[in-house]
């Protein structure tokens, strides 16, 4: 890519950036190379690692494309790929961790998340505490001498709280500690934590980026310090991501910008038939006017991507629910999200939940996700399940 292509906007960087038609006989899609072993032309240059590439999994010209895609999206010095996206947010917390250290994570943070931390972290002699992503006072209150860092996740991944970024970032700076987010939900065109002082910014390329269902990875971003801190990590702890895999990915963020604009536009136009719905408590959804941090959502995001959730009346069973999901033709019921096709999820919150102040529905719960298909199928789809209840 030339070089003053990163200057252009994001949907541009996505189908640019890359690639490197100039070192690859004239070809725009950077090549696939399956290697472990990479030869030197001779002992001395092997000695000395003098070449580009010394290993497959230190590197090879498909992993820089993908490596370069991403860091121009989010206009960062680099990044390091993992093999899932739990794989990329323990090495974010490896990076800058270690023992004695203690570190806050919101109460609504991502479950694997939850579980690495309470598993793993009592055996490494890390200290942790949630915090109400709601109540920045609270978060200050829990603040420590040791304290090393503050992890961000916004929206929630279930309750979908968004977090207000600028006044988190203020704490971080009065404390000298350092700032972790999940930015999985918006991706860097909907919002870019980079320019608002975060430290290291976390995707699960899984989702959106890849765009297809069938591809497992993580990215880890940062600047300075922070990404030499990174990808010695990284090194260490031996993180390997398939080629396949990566050429995968970097094809599927070519599309990026349609499908995510599609995935916003169908959640939100099915949130909307959905608070219509008499048995519905509420539509969790942070661009509705009637979510409690939509304000904040407003000033910080660009826009909204394709999940989301409804709380129905207390009146409703699980059973019905579930008839309600199995009805449906279009919706597939299954975990993950950012893929072109619609699901449907459910979850009880309350076992991922450590604060008696977090939010915690009384009603069923029901994670949607609006993939890429036409809207008023999925509205239809999902009104036929209420109309097979009598629900409606």
């Amino acid at each position: 890519m030339k070089k003053n292509l990163r200057k252009s906007n994001i949907e541009t960087l996505t189908a640019h950036s890359g690639k490197n038609p100039s070192e690859n006989h004239g070809i725009p899609a950077p090549p696939l190379y399956r290697t472990s072993t990479i030869l030197s032309s001779n002992m001395k240059n092997y000695r000395n690692r003098t070449g580009k590439y010394t290993y497959g999994r230190n590197g090879t010209p498909t992993l820089d494309a993908l490596i370069t895609s991403i860091s121009d999206l989010y206009k960062a010095e680099g990044c390091v790929l993992a093999p899932s996206g739990m794989a990329a947010i323990t090495t974010g917390l490896m990076s800058i961790l270690k023992a004695k250290d203690h570190i806050l994570l919101p109460d609504s943070v991502y479950g694997s998340t939850r579980r690495f931390v309470k598993e793993e972290f009592p055996r490494l002699e890390i200290e942790f505490d949630f915090y109400n992503s709601r109540d920045l006072k609270h978060l200050e209150s829990l603040i420590k001498k040791n304290t090393k860092a503050i992890y961000i996740e916004s929206p929630g991944t279930y309750t979908f709280e968004i977090i207000d970024i600028k006044k988190t970032i203020k704490i971080c700076e009065k404390y000298n500690l350092k700032s972790l987010i999940d930015n999985t939900w918006a991706t860097a065109l909907f919002f870019n934590p980079f320019d608002f002082g975060v430290d290291i910014v976390i995707e699960a390329v899984t989702k959106y980026i890849s765009g297809h269902s069938d591809v497992m990875m993580g990215v880890v971003l940062g600047n300075e310090s922070n990404l030499t801190e990174l990808q010695r990590w990284n090194k260490n702890s031996g993180n390997y991501v398939s080629p396949d895999d990566i050429y995968m990915a970097l094809r599927g963020l070519r599309t990026l910008p349609l499908r995510l604009k599609k995935s916003s536009e169908n959640s939100l136009k099915i949130a909307k038939f959905l608070e219509k719905k008499h048995i519905v408590k509420r539509v969790i959804h942070p661009a509705l006017k009637q979510h409690p941090d939509h304000n904040i959502w407003k000033r910080d995001f660009m826009g909204a991507s394709g999940i989301f959730a409804i709380e129905f009346e207390n009146n409703i069973s699980e059973k019905q629910v579930d008839m309600l999901a199995d009805n449906c033709q279009i919706f597939g019921i299954g975990a993950s999200w950012g893929g072109y096709s619609s699901l449907l999820s459910t979850m009880n919150v309350a076992e991922n939940r450590n604060l008696k102040s977090s939010f915690i529905p009384s009603g069923q719960y029901l994670r949607i996700y609006a993939g890429t298909e036409d809207t008023e199928d999925l509205i239809n789809d999902l009104n036929n399940g209420f109309k097979k209840l009598k629900l409606s």
